[in-house]
């Protein structure tokens, strides 16, 4: 099943699909709906029997200073990232969940570590990689894996009214940061890496990575050590002269869960505080 908003193009990847020798159906309803996405999954287990595979990849901007944006532009946004991501996730998690079997890809961006007038952009894909940790979590069990990638590759503008506007001298920026890799930020050095995680062969879930222009990297949330206040009163003040023991990312963890995360914190706790009395 080929989704795409704009039909046409949908239609032009199914065909190229068919000619290839394969089989393959074009849909160009909004994911941004929720009888949509359902309809979409239905569609391909009547036309295929099942789905093995899903690859989250609708997308659009609307950018704008975070000051002015309006608040009906970024709920578009949030819907079509977010809502059309889970919209389909869903109903395909459940089919996947009765087969016993499936590979979902997500759809996040580097955005999310921030960019001047990318506010609900970046918003939305970042949210896209904790919806793909729960997934992740809940499909194991399942034989379900989920993945999210962070794609560099120059395919256009997403805007509703043609390329998305940046600030001025931000733009130079990212036109400077781009040239050197222009050459190389094509599809074909993104779509192999999706094929992989799509793929029996996949042996890792709740991950995201960055890739494009030749390059493959874990993107990840880590815990630092931390600082453990122990027997001290906990104020302002104090915090703010252990901002850098607080801040330091040496020997950082990647938690594997939110039970994770709290379990790390407590043993470090523990540890801070040994030889207590009354405690065993």
């Amino acid at each position: 099943m080929c989704n795409d908003l704009a039909a046409d193009r949908a239609g032009a990847v199914a065909r190229e699909i068919v000619e290839a020798g394969g089989t393959a159906l074009a849909d160009g309803h909004s994911v941004a709906d929720a009888a949509n996405g359902g309809a979409i999954v239905d569609a391909t287990v009547d036309r295929f029997g099942r789905v093995d595979v899903v690859v989250n990849n609708a997308g659009q901007l609307r950018n704008g200073p975070f000051a002015e944006l309006a608040v009906d532009d970024v709920a578009a946004v949030i819907a079509t990232h977010l809502g059309g991501a889970f919209h389909v996730t869903q109903p395909a998690f459940r089919a996947m969940q009765a087969a016993g079997y499936g590979r979902i890809v997500f759809t996040s961006s580097a955005a999310l570590f921030g960019g001047s007038w990318q506010s609900s952009y970046a918003a939305a894909k970042a949210a896209i990689l904790g919806l793909c940790n729960v997934v992740a979590s809940e499909g194991g069990a399942h034989g379900i894996r989920a993945n999210a990638i962070l794609p560099m590759a120059l395919t256009g503008g997403l805007g509703h009214d043609g390329p998305p506007p940046f600030p001025p001298d931000e733009l130079d920026e990212t036109i400077a940061a781009i040239t050197p890799l222009a050459s190389r930020l094509g599809v074909e050095n993104v779509a192999p890496f999706v094929a992989y995680l799509a793929s029996r062969e996949c042996a890792v879930t709740g991950r995201a990575f960055s890739v494009g222009a030749g390059h493959v990297a874990e993107v990840f949330v880590g815990l630092a050590p931390g600082w453990c206040a122990g027997n001290d009163e906990l104020t302002p003040e104090v915090i703010a002269s252990q901002l850098d023991a607080i801040c330091n990312r040496t020997d950082f963890t990647v938690p594997e869960s939110m039970n994770d995360a709290t379990r790390a914190i407590g043993a470090r706790l523990a540890a801070s505080r040994p030889g207590r009395e009354g405690e065993s």
